[in-house]
């Protein structure tokens, strides 16, 4: 009889424990998502549609020469007014981190950002996302032994579009006076920094690599070895928005005598790299320069 009065009276109190639980639980304030590509960096989040989010008047901007001579620079449309700190990953955006203006000049182009906003008095980071037209190549290993000797461009970000250039062979080399390209596009045109003139061969109208070529011609030197690299930086130009602005991209080129050499750190970064490329997602935290590797045999 004890044993039941004792059930009886906890009962009630067991009761008011698990009200209390779930009304607690149900006005609890939800963590807000992290949408950052950068936790480390970024520690602010982004909860749904925010007004806030940067807008530039397009998802797609392009560097121009400015008739002044001065850098070209671009303005958010919208937050102005509101006091608050501008953000933006991966690196290679030059971002004026108080008022959002983006120096094209100064910023890797052909590469795709994510822009964030972080009001004055609020936590909440409203983020949206921004391509700077140009140029790039995909982070790859080229195996010569399977005849993958060529490296081609990607333009605006998207490894599935159409090159905007024509097709060319290995005829179309600048000359000694880094002559060369069309009316479309124009590659490796400043002798000032030459990639042909360090042996790296750029087609002139194509932008395409001929990794083989350039193994052969001495790329790497005479005696080349497993982990041999060289950083080369080139110009080009090109027929679109950018009216034939001068633009650059910088290069890493890597060899290895096979596949099986290559550390397994550099080959899960190219991987990852290539992933998020193809799946339109930002490429890396530091995308530039693309590793180009270059792996003799397949295995």
């Amino acid at each position: 009889m004890k044993s039941k009065q004792c059930i009886c009276l906890l009962l009630p109190f067991v009761l008011l424990l698990v009200f209390v639980a779930c009304n607690k639980a149900d006005n609890a304030k939800a963590e807000p998502e992290n949408t950052s590509e950068n936790a480390n960096t970024f520690t602010t989040s982004s909860t749904g549609q925010c007004p806030n989010a940067p807008n530039y008047g397009d998802s797609i901007i392009y560097l121009q020469t400015q008739s002044n001579g001065a850098d070209h620079k671009v303005q958010p449309l919208n937050n102005t007014g509101i006091q608050g700190t501008y953000l933006s990953w991966p690196e290679g955006l030059d971002i004026n981190k108080n008022n959002g203006t983006i120096n094209l000049a100064k910023s890797e182009t052909g590469v795709r950002y994510k822009i964030g906003f972080v009001k004055k008095g609020t936590q909440d980071t409203c983020i949206s996302q921004l391509i700077l037209a140009g140029m790039t190549y995909m982070d790859s290993i080229y195996v010569l032994s399977q005849h993958d000797t060529l490296a081609m461009p990607i333009f605006n970000a998207d490894p599935n579009a159409p090159s905007i250039c024509d097709v060319s062979d290995d005829t179309d080399y600048p000359d000694s006076l880094n002559n060369g390209g069309n009316n479309k596009c124009a590659f490796d045109d400043d002798p000032s920094e030459s990639a042909n003139g360090k042996k790296l061969r750029v087609r002139s109208k194509s932008g395409v690599i001929n990794l083989k070529k350039s193994l052969r011609d001495g790329l790497f030197g005479p005696n080349v070895k497993n982990g041999d690299s060289k950083r080369i930086k080139f110009s080009y130009r090109l027929n679109d928005g950018s009216k034939k602005a001068k633009q650059q991209i910088t290069v890493e080129m890597i060899y290895y005598d096979k596949v099986s050499s290559i550390p397994a750190s550099l080959q899960q970064e190219v991987r990852t790299k290539r992933q998020n490329m193809f799946e339109y997602r930002l490429v890396a935290e530091k995308p530039r320069p693309p590793f180009l590797v270059i792996a003799g045999l397949s295995y």
